[in-house]
Order: C-alpha cells, then sequence, then structure tokens
C-alpha cells in the first residue's frame, strides 16, 4: 500500500513538472489581448506568441464559437517564438482567437475575445503626440464623443527605453482599449494620443469599418532615440548631438525607443503610421534631418515588411505633420523654419523622390500663443488629425482630394516691372495681404540679405510679388520661414475651397534675367 502510494505520488509530481515545463512562457505577444483589431484584407493578420520548444501550436479563429481557420505552426528552438499568418479578412467581427499548444498529450489553451478586423494605424513621435484629449480645444465634449466609436480600438504603449532590439514590448500604459473619457483624457501627456484617436475617428467617419490605433510615443525626444543604429550610420549622425537643446527632455541616445517602442510591434501587420516629432532636433542634428527622417521612414517600412512576413506593405503609407509655430529665443529662430524645410527632405512638398508615398499636414497656422502648455503644443489637434485624414484618405485609399495647400510651380521675373510673378499648381486663396511672410534674397559681390517681398496684385493661380526694395540681383525667395509665420489660421495663402495653408518654402531664383522661368516644387 505505501509502495503504491509512492508510485503514485512520484507519477504525480512527474505530471505536474511536466504541466509546468510545458506551461513555461506559453503566451501571446503582449499587444495581442481581447478588443484588438487585426489589418483586414488584402493584407493577412500576424499572430505571434511563445512557447515551448518544439510544441505544435495551433490558432483558430472563431466566430459565435464556431471555427471558421486553423492554422498551425512549431515554436522555434532557437527563440521559444511561433507565428502564425492569418488568412485575410473582409473588415468586420467580433472574433476570437485561440491557440493551443501541444507537447506530447500536454495541451494548454490561450483566448482573446472581441477581436475585430479593420485597418491598424500606428502613432508615434513627442510630446504634440503624446498629448491627450484632455488638453484639446474643446475636450469636454470630444471626451463625451466616443459612443459611436466603439470599433475604433485604442492601445497604448509605455514609455520605455532598451539598449538592444526587444522582442516583445516590455509593458503597456493601456491594454487594447473601447473608448472612453477615462482612457482618452487620462491626464496630460499620458496614455492615448489626441491626435492619434482623432485621426482615427475622422478615419472611420469615412472607412464605416473598425480601425486600431496604436500609440508609442514619448515627450521631448529627438528622432535619434527612434531610429535604427543602421539608419543613423548611413546619415552620418554623430555620436552626440551638435549643440545642446532645451526641447530634448526626453532620452536622446541612439536608438533606445526604436529598440523598445518600435521593433517589438514588427511582426504586426500595419495600414500605415502617422508621426508627429522633430521639435527636439530645431537645434540638435538639425542639418542630418533630411537625411534621417526620410531614412527612419524607409527603415521603419522595410522592418515591418520583413517582420510580418511581408503582409505589411513595403511601402506603406506614412504620414507627418509638419510642425507649428512657437515662440522661441533668437537661437532657434532659423531653425524651426530649417526643421519644417528638411521635414520635406528639402523639396517643400510631399510625396516626392525621396519620400514616396508619404503625405503631410501642415500646421504653420495653428499657433496657439495661450496654451497652458507652452505655446509648443498648441491645443487645435483637431484640425492637424483632420488634415492627416485627409492625406491618408488619398495616399492610403485612393480618393481624389486636395490634401495639401499650394505651392508655386513656377517663379518668373518680370522684366523692367519689379514684380516676381508666382504661377501655382492648383488655385490659391487670398486670404490677406501681407508685406513680410514673403522674402527675397538679395545678392551682391557675394552678399546676400533677405528682404520683405510685398504681395501685389493676384489672379486664381498667380500672385506677383513687388521686389522692387531688391536694387541688385535677386537670387532667392522664400515663405513663411520664421518660427511664427501668422496668427492662428490668418495665414495669407489657403488652397481656394479648403482650409489648406500653403506650406514654407524656400526656392532659387537661378538667373534672374528678363522672361526667365525658374521652377519650383509643384
Amino acid at each position: 500500500m505505501i509502495a503504491s502510494e509512492f508510485v503514485l505520488g512520484l507519477v504525480l509530481r512527474l505530471f505536474l513538472q511536466a504541466h509546468v515545463s510545458a506551461d513555461v512562457g506559453f503566451r501571446f505577444a503582449l499587444y495581442i489581448d481581447d478588443y484588438m483589431v487585426l489589418q483586414r484584407e488584402p493584407a493577412g493578420a500576424v499572430i505571434w506568441g511563445y512557447g515551448t520548444p518544439r510544441a505544435t501550436v495551433t490558432v483558430t479563429l472563431c466566430r459565435d464559437q464556431e471555427p471558421i481557420m486553423k492554422k498551425g505552426t512549431r515554436v522555434k528552438a532557437d527563440s521559444n517564438t511561433w507565428t502564425v499568418v492569418l488568412d485575410p479578412m473582409k473588415p468586420g467581427g467580433p472574433y476570437e482567437v485561440m491557440a493551443q499548444q501541444t507537447l506530447g498529450r500536454i495541451n494548454f489553451t490561450l483566448r482573446v475575445h472581441d477581436v475585430l478586423f479593420g485597418d491598424v494605424w500606428l502613432c508615434s513621435g513627442q510630446s504634440n503626440m503624446k498629448m491627450t484629449v484632455s488638453q484639446v480645444f474643446n475636450a469636454t465634449g470630444e471626451l463625451l464623443n466616443t459612443t459611436a466609436y466603439q470599433s475604433v480600438r485604442i492601445l497604448s504603449v509605455s514609455s520605455t527605453q532598451a539598449q538592444q532590439e526587444l522582442e516583445d514590448l516590455a509593458k503597456v500604459d493601456l491594454r487594447w482599449s473601447k473608448p472612453t473619457s477615462k482612457n482618452l483624457g487620462h491626464g496630460n501627456f499620458t496614455y492615448m494620443s489626441a491626435v492619434c484617436w482623432l485621426f482615427g475617428r475622422f478615419l472611420y467617419d469615412t472607412l464605416r469599418y473598425p480601425v486600431g490605433l496604436l500609440s508609442s510615443s514619448w515627450s521631448g525626444t529627438p528622432i535619434e532615440a527612434w531610429s535604427s543604429r543602421r539608419s543613423l550610420e548611413a546619415c552620418g549622425v554623430p555620436r552626440s548631438g551638435s549643440m545642446p537643446s532645451n526641447l530634448k527632455i526626453g532620452p536622446s541616445a541612439h536608438s533606445v525607443l526604436w529598440n523598445a517602442m518600435i521593433h517589438p510591434l514588427r511582426n504586426m501587420t500595419l495600414k500605415g503610421v502617422i508621426w508627429y516629432q522633430g521639435e527636439s532636433n530645431v537645434n540638435f542634428n538639425r542639418d542630418l534631418y533630411n537625411c534621417t527622417f526620410p531614412l527612419l521612414i524607409d527603415d521603419w517600412r522595410q522592418t515591418f515588411h520583413d517582420g510580418s512576413q511581408g503582409q505589411t506593405e513595403r511601402l506603406f503609407p506614412f504620414g507627418f505633420v509638419q510642425l507649428s509655430s512657437y515662440l522661441s529665443g533668437e537661437a532657434l529662430h532659423d531653425g524651426l523654419p530649417q526643421i519644417r524645410w528638411h521635414q520635406t527632405a528639402d523639396f517643400g512638398y510631399v510625396p516626392n523622390q525621396r519620400m514616396p508615398n508619404t503625405f503631410m499636414a501642415a500646421a504653420v497656422d495653428l499657433c496657439d500663443r495661450n496654451s497652458p502648455f507652452g505655446s509648443i503644443h498648441p491645443r487645435d489637434k483637431q484640425t492637424v488629425a483632420y488634415r492627416l485624414h485627409l492625406g491618408a484618405r488619398a495616399l492610403a485609399y485612393g480618393e481624389k482630394l486636395i490634401f495639401q495647400g499650394p505651392l508655386p510651380q513656377k517663379i518668373e521675373l518680370l522684366a523692367d516691372t519689379g514684380l516676381l510673378n508666382l504661377t501655382y499648381s492648383q488655385p490659391i486663396k487670398v486670404q490677406r495681404h501681407d508685406d513680410k511672410i514673403f522674402e527675397v534674397s538679395c545678392c551682391s559681390d557675394h552678399q546676400c540679405k533677405w528682404l520683405p517681398a510685398p504681395m501685389d496684385t493676384f489672379s486664381t493661380q498667380t500672385l506677383a510679388l513687388n521686389i522692387t526694395s531688391c536694387h541688385d540681383t535677386p537670387a532667392a525667395l522664400r515663405y513663411a520661414w520664421t518660427p511664427w509665420p501668422c496668427e492662428y489660421k490668418q495665414c495669407p495663402l489657403y488652397h481656394l475651397t479648403s482650409t489648406l495653408p500653403a506650406p514654407p518654402f524656400i526656392a532659387p531664383i537661378t538667373n534672374p534675367s528678363p522672361g526667365y522661368h525658374s521652377r519650383t516644387a509643384k
């Protein structure tokens, strides 16, 4: 009797040990959770996690408790990870995703509930992306406006950094959730991004199917922290910044946020990314931003494409906010206009040859002198998100609509008139005359100075500037080339039928002989 009890106890202990060892680390990736949105067709959503080496994992997609799809794989011995790619699914839901690990006769099951298929967008950047809905204009009304948007699901990644690339997220501040006034308005610069939420809400109004939004941002961070080491090396970024920055209050070491807050998401199938960053590079490696930003976009695209086994498009849509105005010291006077220009890889517009399939929301006219969070944090995030969503509709969804304000297509020096004639590629609305927002570079004996070029006459697509103050050679023209070019929504030029402002530009007048036509950005 004693012997049989001993044998029974031994068998039980061995069973429990096998049970524990088989269960060690069997889990989904941290961001795979209840209420999540998975990318819809034509892409396949990627489901992955950790398990026991050599175990079999079967992932089942269920609708109303009925299995509609099964995918099997094995746990890799070198990484303890498993991955499956679901067949493309139409938008909708809810579904249940079940993962079962089998090792011998031992089975373990994981489940996530209320899963939707739709479009998944990643939102990243620094504090202007980090601002919450409780910080924007009409916050009370915005926080009450969630009932109709329960299919717009949100997740917020915790602020963490790492010296090496992490496989999975360390933690999240907000797990996948339906939007509520509490999780959208959870304090200042915490939880869910207002720009991200409002962008997704505008998209949902158009798409009418689920949208998933992931916020992964950190205030006061330069682009170097969000870039992989390989992209920084390709741009020749020095290990230390070119100057100290009073706008760089978050982590600035190379790649530490890429490692911890972006790389762990690489296996996810995405529709696209929106980005709001650049203030911390106004005087920190500013002259390299026209390299670091385009390469960040390209590197993120390649990484997500590879990580999702080709399910995320190689050139997925990437949108960004061209920096707004803020009151700055004299040391930053020229830095902010230059960063705005470098955000476009020095083209003034997107998409362009270096930044394909990108879209931009100009925010130069959304200044906020009285923001309680400082003028660097304007509160009108609704207009920012609206302009971003126009770009997404054009680039990501193929709608034929205007998403960027007018830029001159041709610059012509009119002989003996003292006028510089600008021809635009789209109709313009001259909202008000301004004698200082245009400036001409007047050069003599290799010395140049910028002089005001007052607005003169205009028509539907042309604008004449008075440059009689330039008694020497006009060499270049620039527009809105100051930290604060105009007051709130009061810039001189907009698109004729919309509220899209003309973005800043600088263009050479390469041959100022009479009748010469100088080409600039379209």
